[in-house]
Parts: structure tokens; sequence; C-alpha cells
């Protein structure tokens, strides 16, 4: 039997302990966030590379040096680091109608992180206007 033709399977997992979670999330406006184990293991760039794989529908993000002005700033941000990539976006034509969690960030073996925007699990979603003032 199989669950996929009446059901919808879950892909986000369990819950990884905070300590050993590798967490990059994107909202609508196109803001990369990761929280400090990925900024880590990314080795704490100051500025990254984004590229976009239009036929697997993945970006990668590469540290880069943040004197070229091609580059994308990585700041600090109170709980995580942020890259601002609405640019990046726009020009790919990337959008989200909500904030979505990258289930499985993989980094190659060059150091790069590969992101699948196949991949993601909904985290929040923007928040209706006034229900009241439009019945």
């Amino acid at each position: 039997m199989s669950m996929e033709r009446e059901w919808e399977k879950f892909k986000g997992g369990p819950t990884v302990a905070k300590q050993n979670r590798l967490h990059v999330t994107m909202d609508r406006k196109g803001v990369i966030f990761m929280n400090g184990n990925m900024h880590r293991v990314l080795g704490k760039p100051a500025a990254v590379a984004l590229y976009y794989n239009r036929e697997k529908d993945m970006i990668a993000v590469e540290p880069a040096n943040p004197r070229l002005e091609q580059n994308f700033p990585v700041r600090q941000k109170a709980s995580g680091w942020v890259i601002c990539a609405s640019p990046f976006c726009r020009h790919f034509g990337i959008r989200l109608s909500a904030t979505e969690n990258f289930v499985r960030p993989d980094l190659d073996k060059a150091g790069v992180f590969l992101l699948s925007l196949g991949d993601t699990v909904t985290v929040a979603r923007t928040r209706p206007h006034n229900r009241l003032e439009s019945a």
C-alpha cells in the first residue's frame, strides 16, 4: 500500500538538539538566516557568493571575499547570522510565500553549502490582515 496516494509525508524529521543543529531558513523577502553552528561550519565568513542551479532548484552558498561588490555580507543578528539576498532572489525569480526551513543543508567537499528549494518545510507564514476589517 502506498501511503503517498492519500497522505502527505512530513519531510522535516524530529527536532535535533540546538547545539547540534545546522539551521538555515529563507523568508519571502530573500533574507537567508543561519544559526551559529551553520556559520561556524561554513568557516565564519564575512561574506558569501551565491549561486543558483535552475535545473536542480538549488542555491549554493560559498565563503567569499567581502571586498568584492558581487559578494553578499554576512551580518550577525541576535540569534544567528543573516544574508540579505533579495537582489539574488529577484534576478533568478526565486519567490517564497512563507519562511522556509531547509531540511538538509548539505556541505560539499569544497566547503560550499547546498540548499535545495525543493526540500524545505514551512516554518512561518505571513500574518493575514485583520479579518474584521474585511468582513
